[in-house]
C-alpha cells in the first residue's frame, strides 16, 4: 500500500495571530497547541469534522491516515470533499490534507494512504500527543488500541449512526478497548482478519446510515477532549468514560467504563529504558543490514524480528494446484493479486507457506524492510536467546517532517 506525504506552506504572513480570539481564554496555551501532534485515523464523515475543527483551532501538526478513495456517497456528509474528487478517484487522505490547509495554511499537515494495521509505524504513534479514531470497524480500533497502549498514548474513539453517536476515551492504565470486546465482537474480528484484501478486512456489514449532524456533534466532543489532553488538563477529561448522544430523543449521558482486565493482551507498554533508537536503521535498510546491526548491538548471533502479520512465501491455486513463490505481507495481498494468480475463474487461492518472523534464514535477505511491510519509524520487536528488545528505526527520524 503506497504511503505518501504532503506539505504545503503558507504564501503569506498574517499581521495578526490566527488564534487571537482563543488567547482571550485564560487556560489557552498557544505554544502547546502550535507544537501539538495529532493523528486522525479515518477521513470519512466523522474524520472530516474532526480535521476541520483541528485546523480551526490551529493544531500545529496533523497526520491523516486512510486507505480509501472518495465516493459519491461521501459528499452529503463530508465537508472537505467535492464532486470533482469522485470523478477523478482521489484519495481521501490526500484531498483531506489539501482542504485542511486551505482552511488554515499556518499548520503542518501530512497524510498516509494506508492501513492502520500495518502501514503506520509505532514510532509515529510515539511522536503523537493524542490519536483520534474516526472509524467504522472493530479491527482498526483494536490495532489502534494495541499500538497506543504500547507507547503509552491516549486515543479518542468516535462512532456515529443515524442521529446518534458516542465517543470513548481510552487511556493506558485507565481504560481499554480490547477489554470491552464481547465473544460476538471477537468472532467478527477473527472472520475479518481472515480477509487478505484491505477493503474486505475493513468493511462493515451493510451500509451504516450516518448524518453530518451526528458527525459534527461527536467530532466536536472528540476534539474538545483532545484539546484537554494537549493542555495536560487531566482533571477535566473524560478518560475512562463513554459519552453517548441520541439526537432523535434529545438526550445524552456519560457512564464509567468497566475496569481493566488483568489478562488483556493490549496492556503491555514499552518502558523508556527498553527502547533502543537505531539511527543507523530505516525502513530502507535491507533485512541483512538490519540483522547484522542487531547482532552487533545486542551482542548475539540469534536474532528474530517478530511481526504481527504473516509474510506469504508461497500461494497455491486450490482447484488447479498451481504453486507460486512470492514474498508479500499478507495484509498487502489484494483482490487484484488474487485474480492475477487464478488459473480458472473464481478459484480459491491458499497461502501454503508463510512466516511471522524474520531471521537469517529468510528467503531473500537483500529485500528492504519496506518490501516486507515494515513502515517508517517502526519499533521492531526483536527476540534473542536471552530477552526481547524494542528497536525503533531512528534513521526515519525525518519522516513526515514531524521533528
Amino acid at each position: 500500500m503506497a504511503k505518501k506525504s504532503l506539505k504545503l506552506e503558507s504564501s503569506h504572513k498574517n499581521e495578526v495571530h490566527w488564534d487571537d480570539t482563543f488567547r482571550l481564554m485564560s487556560w489557552w496555551k498557544t505554544d502547546d497547541v502550535k507544537k501539538a501532534k495529532v493523528m486522525v485515523v479515518g477521513a470519512g464523515a466523522l474524520g472530516n469534522e474532526v480535521l476541520k475543527n483541528l485546523a480551526l483551532l490551529n493544531i500545529g501538526h496533523i497526520v491523516i491516515v486512510d486507505f480509501d478513495t472518495i465516493e459519491y456517497s461521501n459528499l452529503c456528509r463530508s465537508v472537505l470533499y467535492r464532486e470533482s474528487d469522485v470523478h477523478s478517484g482521489k484519495l481521501k487522505s490526500q484531498i483531506a490534507a489539501e482542504r485542511v490547509l486551505e482552511i488554515n495554511p499556518n499548520i503542518h499537515v501530512e497524510y498516509i494512504n494506508g492501513d492502520i494495521m500495518i502501514d503506520v509505524g509505532l514510532g509515529l504513534f510515539r511522536k503523537m500527543d493524542v490519536i483520534i479514531g474516526c472509524l467504522d470497524n472493530r479491527i482498526a480500533r483494536l490495532f489502534i488500541n494495541k499500538y497506543a497502549f504500547k507507547v503509552n498514548k491516549t486515543w479518542i474513539d468516535g462512532a456515529i449512526e443515524n442521529l446518534s453517536g458516542q465517543l470513548t476515551i481510552y487511556q493506558p492504565t485507565v481504560s481499554c478497548y480490547e477489554c470491552r470486546l464481547t465473544d460476538s465482537d471477537w468472532a467478527n474480528i477473527r472472520f475479518k482478519l481472515g480477509c487478505a484484501d484491505i477493503a474486505k478486512r475493513n468493511s462493515t456489514q451493510g451500509r451504516v446510515p450516518t448524518t453530518p449532524i451526528s458527525a459534527s456533534i461527536i467530532a466536536a466532543m472528540q476534539v474538545q477532549e483532545a484539546l484537554k489532553i494537549i493542555h495536560h488538563n487531566e482533571k477535566h477529561t473524560m478518560a475512562g468514560q463513554q459519552f453517548k448522544y441520541d439526537g432523535m430523543n434529545n438526550w445524552m449521558f456519560n457512564f464509567e467504563l468497566e475496569p481493566l482486565k488483568e489478562d488483556c493482551d493490549s496492556h503491555y507498554a514499552i518502558k523508556a529504558d527498553e527502547l533502543i533508537i537505531a539511527n543507523e536503521l530505516s525502513h530502507n535498510s535491507t533485512i541483512s543490514e538490519t540483522i547484522e546491526w542487531l547482532k552487533n548491538r545486542l551482542n548475539t548471533q540469534k536474532i528474530a524480528i517478530t511481526l504481527n502479520y504473516k509474510i506469504v512465501l508461497e500461494i497455491t491455486t486450490l482447484s488447479t494446484n498451481k504453486s507460486y513463490d512470492i514474498i508479500i505481507p499478507e495484509p498487502h495481498f489484494t483482490e487484484k493479486m488474487h485474480l492475477k494468480y487464478q488459473v480458472e475463474p473464481g478459484e480459491a487461492i491458499g497461502f501454503t507457506k508463510y512466516c511471522s518472523e524474520i531471521n537469517s534464514n529468510f528467503p531473500d535477505l537483500t529485500l528492504k524492510l519496506k518490501n516486507i511491510g515494515i513502515p517508517p519509524l517502526q519499533i521492531l520487536t526483536v527476540e534473542t536467546d536471552q530477552d526481547i528488545f524494542f528497536v525503533e528505526l531512528g534513521g526515519d527520524h525525518g519522516y513526515l517532517n514531524l521533528n
